[in-house]
């Protein structure tokens, strides 16, 4: 049986950046702001489980190290 991938990474991460400005919107009280914050803990919850739960891969501590020192070069750039 062969992989199949069925969805969009990209996708998903822009749902995720559309809930971040919902709770971020001044248009927005913290009424509708604070359930999808809740949301954006579940899934950070849930994709802290089954990250930890998958195994280690030979290159993932070098892709690791190289996305931190990109989010490093970003933060020093601001």
């Amino acid at each position: 049986m062969g992989y199949s991938m069925n969805w969009d990474v990209d996708n998903i991460k822009n749902q995720i950046r559309r809930m971040y400005s919902e709770c971020n919107s001044s248009y927005n009280t913290g009424f509708v702001q604070w359930p999808i914050k809740q949301e954006l803990y579940e899934i950070k919850f849930l994709l802290d489980e089954l990250i930890q739960k998958t195994g280690k891969f030979a290159d993932e501590a070098e892709w690791l190290k190289e996305r931190e020192q990109e989010k490093i070069i970003e933060i020093l750039k601001r």
